[in-house]
C-alpha cells in the first residue's frame, strides 16, 4: 500500500478546533469529527513550514494555517515534496498535452522523458527521506516508487493502444484539437465541393458550345464534359440544403446548367446535320441501306446523353432519322418485291416460295440491323414500346409490300399461300425466344398471318366447290370418284413436301376440314345412272385410302368412319345386285325350313307331297349348269356397267359376289343332305365349279 494512503495526522485548525489531515487515494483530505471539510488533489497542494511550528497549506486558491506536532509536520512536508510521484501527479502528467502534439509517437517519447525525470526526483526524495527517517522510510519510498512506475507503465501501454485505435482521441480535450478538427472538416468539405462543381473536364465552360465533333479528340473532350455536367447537375439535385444555401454553389450550378444547354444544342445540331447528310446520300443511291450505321456509331454516346439531358432534342433527332431513312427503306423493299414478282411470273409454280424466301431473308437482315442500331444509338432499350413504334415509322411500306407479294404467290399457284405460310412460319418461329421482341419476327409473323389467311381461303374455296363437283359428275355416264377426292390426294402430296420441315398444325386442320367435308358431300350425293351404293362405295373407299396414307392421328376418326361407310355400301350393293341366283330353289328350301320349324323332322320332310324328292328333282332341273353360268355372265356385265375404272373395285365386288354365292350354295347343299339323305340329289354346280366359273368370267372380261 502507498504511504499517502496510510498517512493521517492531527492538526489544529482555525479557532483551535481539532481536525485531521490525511492522504486518501491521491487526494489530501481535511476532516473534523468524521466529516470531510476539504479535499484537494495531492499534486495541487503546496505545504510550507511557518515559524512557531505551524504549517501553511495552499490549494485551489485557498490558504490555511494549521498547527501540528513536529513529526506530523515533517511527514506532511515529505508527502507534498516534489519527488513523490503520486497517482494524481502521474494522471496530471498524462493529461498534460501540448496542443501541437499531433504525432502520438512524439508524445510517447515526451512522456518517457518525463518518466525519467520523475524517477530522478523519486530517487532524490528517497535520499531526503533517508536522511530524516532512516532506512525504514527509504524502503517504504522505494516500494511506493516501484508501484508508481508500474502504474505509469500500464498507463503508457493503454495510451499506445488508444493511439493505434483512434489517433485523434489524444486531442479530444483540447480546444486547439477541436479547432484543428474543424479546419480539417472544412478542408474536406471544400475538397468535395471542388470535386463536385469544378471537374477538370469543365475547365473551359464557355467553349463547350463550340467544341468540334469531327475528330476523335474533340468527341472525347465533348463526351467527358457532357458526363461531368450531367454528374454535377444530378448531384446538385441530391445535395443537402446547407450546401445549396451557399451563393457560390447556386451560381456555379446555374452556370453549369447554361453550359449543359449550350452543349446539348451543339450536339443536336451536329447530329441533325449528320443524319440529314447521310440520308440524302442514301436516297441518291450513293450508299447501300445500313451503311450509315458505322458512320453514326461514334456519336451513340452523345445521343444517349441527349436522351437524358434534353428529351425534346432527342425526340427531334428520332423524327429526323425516321423521315430520312423511311424513304430509303421503302425504296429498297419495293425493289426487292418487284424482283420477286418478276421471278414468280417467270418461274415454275412449284418454286414460287424461293423468291418470297429471298425477300424475307433480305428484310429480316435489314430489320435486325436497323433495330440493333436504333436501340443502341437512341437508347430505346430504356423505354418499352418505343422500339415497336419506331419500326412502323422506319418501314411504313414493308408489311403492305410483303402482303402483296404473298397475294401474288397465291394467284400464281393453287398452293402459293401454303408455300408462303411454310416459308414465313419457319423464319418467324426459328429465332431465339431469349432475344426478346424483334422487328423482324413481328414482320415475319404478319406475313405468316397473311399467308395463313390466304391458305384458309383456298381451303374454304375447295369446300365450297364440292357440290359443284357432284353436279359435274351427274353429266357423266358413270359417277365414278368425285373430283374433290383426287384433289385432296394431290393436295396432301404437295403439302406434305411443303411442310416437311415446318409447323404442320394448320395442315392437319385443313386435312380434317376437307376430309370431313368430302365425306359429308359423298353421303348427300346422287347420280342418275349409278346406284347410290356404288357411289358411296367407290368414293368412301378412295377417301379411306387417302386418309390412311397420311397417317395423321387427328384423322383417325374420319378414317374409321370412311371405312365403315365403304363396307356398308359394298354389302348393300352385293345384296341388291346378286340377290338369289337360284330363286326357285331357294323358295323351295324356304318352305322346307318352315316345315322343320313347325315340328317336322328333317328326315321326314321328303314324305310331304310339296317337298318330296320328285318335286326337288323337278326344281333342280330348272337350273342346269350352263344356265347358271349365263346368269353369272349377265351379273358381271351389270356390275361392270355400274362401276368406274378410277374406282378400281370391279374385282373386289366380283369377289364379294363369289363369296355370297358360295355361302348360299353351301347352305342349300347342307339342307339337301339333311332332309334328303341317300336320295342322290345335288345342286347343279359344285363349290369348285362355282369358283372356276367366277374365275373364267373375270378372265374373259
Amino acid at each position: 500500500m502507498r504511504p499517502e494512503e496510510e498517512l493521517s495526522v492531527e492538526v489544529e485548525g482555525a479557532g483551535g478546533r481539532a481536525q485531521r489531515l490525511g492522504a486518501e487515494g491521491g487526494a489530501l483530505v481535511l476532516s473534523e469529527g468524521g466529516a470531510r471539510l476539504r479535499c484537494w488533489p495531492l499534486h495541487a497542494v503546496r505545504l510550507k513550514p511557518e515559524p512557531g511550528g505551524a504549517l501553511l497549506l495552499e490549494a485551489g486558491g485557498e490558504v490555511l494555517t494549521l498547527g501540528c506536532a513536529p513529526d506530523a509536520r515533517a511527514a506532511l512536508l515529505a508527502l507534498a515534496a516534489p519527488g513523490a510521484p503520486s497517482d494524481a501527479a502521474l494522471a496530471a502528467l498524462l493529461e498534460d498535452a501540448e496542443p501541437d502534439e499531433a504525432d502520438a509517437e512524439r508524445r510517447v517519447r515526451r512522456l518517457a522523458e518525463r518518466l525519467a525525470r520523475l524517477d530522478a526526483l523519486n530517487v532524490a526524495g528517497m535520499l531526503a527521506a533517508a536522511t530524516e527517517g532512516g532506512g525504514a522510510r527509504l524502503a517504504e519510498r522505494l516500494d511506493a516508487g516501484g508501484a508508481a512506475g508500474a502504474a505509469l507503465s500500464a498507463r503508457l501501454a493503454r495510451l499506445e493502444a488508444l493511439t493505434r485505435a483512434a489517433p485523434a482521441a489524444l486531442h479530444a480535450r483540447s480546444g486547439a484539437a477541436r479547432a484543428d478538427a474543424a479546419a480539417r472538416a472544412l478542408l474536406a468539405e471544400l475538397g468535395e465541393l471542388y470535386a463536385w462543381l469544378d471537374h477538370p473536364a469543365l475547365a473551359d465552360l464557355d467553349a463547350l458550345g463550340e467544341v468540334s465533333l469531327g475528330s476523335a479528340e474533340g468527341r472525347a473532350r465533348a463526351l467527358a464534359a457532357a458526363e461531368a455536367l450531367s454528374g454535377a447537375l444530378e448531384a446538385g439535385e441530391r445535395a443537402g440544403e446547407a450546401r445549396l444555401r451557399l451563393g457560390a454553389v447556386r451560381e456555379r450550378l446555374r452556370r453549369l446548367a447554361r453550359a449543359r444547354d449550350a452543349l446539348a444544342a451543339a450536339l443536336a445540331r451536329h447530329l441533325n446535320n449528320a443524319l440529314v447528310h447521310l440520308g440524302n446520300e442514301a436516297t441518291a443511291g450513293a450508299a447501300r441501306p445500313g451503311a450509315h450505321h458505322a458512320e453514326l456509331a461514334p456519336y451513340a454516346p452523345f445521343a444517349r446523353w441527349l436522351r437524358r439531358g434534353d428529351a425534346r432534342a432527342h425526340a427531334a433527332l428520332l423524327r429526323v432519322y425516321c423521315a430520312a431513312w423511311a424513304r430509303v427503306h421503302e425504296r429498297a423493299v419495293r425493289a426487292w418485291a418487284e424482283r420477286a414478282r418478276a421471278e414468280l411470273a417467270a418461274g415454275p409454280p412449284e418454286r414460287a416460295a424461293e423468291p418470297l424466301d429471298a425477300v424475307l431473308a433480305d428484310a429480316e437482315a435489314l430489320l435486325d440491323a436497323e433495330q440493333d442500331f436504333c436501340v443502341r444509338f437512341f437508347a430505346l432499350d430504356e423505354e418499352r414500346g418505343a422500339a415497336r413504334r419506331l419500326a412502323g415509322e422506319l418501314f411504313p411500306a414493308l408489311e403492305a409490300e410483303l402482303a402483296a407479294l404473298v397475294a401474288a404467290a397465291e394467284r400464281r399457284d393453287a398452293y402459293g399461300a401454303m408455300r408462303a405460310l411454310a416459308v414465313a412460319g419457319r423464319r418467324a418461329l426459328g429465332g431465339d425466344e431469349a432475344e426478346g421482341e424483334r422487328w423482324a419476327r413481328a414482320a415475319l409473323a404478319a406475313v405468316a398471318v397473311a399467308a395463313k389467311r390466304g391458305a384458309d381461303r383456298a381451303v374454304a374455296e375447295r369446300l365450297a366447290a364440292m357440290p359443284d363437283a357432284v353436279r359435274a359428275a351427274a353429266r357423266r355416264p358413270k359417277c365414278g370418284v368425285l373430283s374433290f377426292i383426287p384433289e385432296l390426294e394431290e393436295m396432301s402430296a404437295v403439302c406434305e413436301d411443303i411442310f416437311a420441315r415446318g409447323r404442320r398444325a394448320d395442315l392437319d386442320r385443313w386435312y380434317l376440314s376437307l376430309g370431313t367435308g368430302a365425306l359429308r358431300t359423298v353421303q348427300q350425293a346422287t347420280h342418275p345412272r349409278t346406284p347410290r351404293a356404288v357411289l358411296l362405295m367407290e368414293n368412301c373407299h378412295r377417301l379411306h385410302a387417302c386418309v390412311s396414307a397420311l397417317r395423321v392421328p387427328a384423322l383417325e376418326p374420319l378414317r374409321r368412319e370412311a371405312r365403315a361407310r365403304y363396307a356398308e355400301a359394298l354389302r348393300q350393293y352385293v345384296t341388291q345386285q346378286f340377290g338369289r341366283p337360284l330363286e326357285k330353289l331357294a323358295t323351295f328350301f324356304e318352305g322346307v325350313g318352315e316345315a322343320v320349324a313347325a315340328g317336322v323332322r328333317e328326315d321326314e320332310v321328303c314324305f310331304r307331297a310339296a317337298y318330296s324328292k320328285h318335286e326337288l328333282r323337278r326344281v333342280l332341273a330348272l337350273y342346269p349348269a350352263p344356265e347358271v353360268r349365263r346368269a353369272l355372265h349377265r351379273l358381271y356385265r351389270t356390275v361392270d356397267k355400274h362401276l368406274s375404272d378410277e374406282g378400281g373395285l370391279l374385282q373386289v365386288v366380283w369377289r364379294a359376289m363369289q363369296e355370297e354365292f358360295i355361302a348360299q350354295h353351301v347352305a342349300l347343299q347342307a339342307r339337301i343332305a339333311a332332309c334328303y339323305p341317300g336320295a342322290g340329289l345335288a345342286l347343279p354346280l359344285s363349290t369348285q365349279d362355282i369358283l372356276d366359273a367366277f374365275s373364267d368370267i373375270a378372265r374373259e372380261h
